[in-house]
């Protein structure tokens, strides 16, 4: 495999990575705006700036580096280099990257998820102590959107491990 082929492959993973860091980044982004009282004192622009930056920019560069990686990796990191021959070459590669990555997201899901439910029953113990007979949500705002977001990301997770041979062929058919 060539240095370009391997360079915009690695540039379109970057992009996927950036893409989940926008989808990670909305429980943050949007849990603000539910409580007037903050966006009374933290300010609408404010806070619409600190979302645009955390979900809007990482979603930007990760749909650049997604839909033009040899673009990126010819004119941004300047690697030269021709396309490989053959396209199975490139195809097991990516199965195996996009399969790794599979696996990373299906592991970090599973220990925010874990995160998410030991905050919340610690969170309800707590309560259930300092005031006995107290009613109430069972899990915050940002540790049910955390788990959302586990269960989001465990299910793409899978997805990726799982169900890598179908994912290749999308790319291969946005390549070429």
């Amino acid at each position: 495999m060539e240095h370009k082929a391997l360079a915009a492959l690695m540039v379109r993973l970057v992009g996927l990575w950036e893409l989940v860091v926008a989808v990670n980044g909305i429980p943050s982004a949007i849990g603000p705006f539910f409580n007037p009282q903050y966006v009374e004192k933290a300010g609408l622009w404010l806070l619409t700036g600190v979302a645009l930056f955390s979900v809007a920019l990482p979603l930007a560069v990760g749909l650049i580096l997604i839909y033009f990686p040899s673009a990126v990796a010819t004119h941004v990191l300047r690697i030269q280099g021709v396309e490989p021959k053959d396209a199975a070459d490139a195809t097991l590669l990516e199965r195996v990257a996009v399969s790794a990555m599979g696996l990373w997201f299906t592991v970090n899901a599973v220990f925010d998820g874990v995160h998410a439910l030991a905050t919340s029953h610690i969170y309800r113990r707590f309560m259930e102590e300092q005031y006995p007979h107290a009613t109430g949500p069972a899990m915050g705002p940002g540790e049910f959107a955390g788990f959302i977001v586990a269960v989001l990301q465990l299910a793409l997770g899978l997805w990726l491990l799982l169900g890598s041979r179908g994912l290749a062929n999308v790319f291969a058919r946005l390549r070429g």
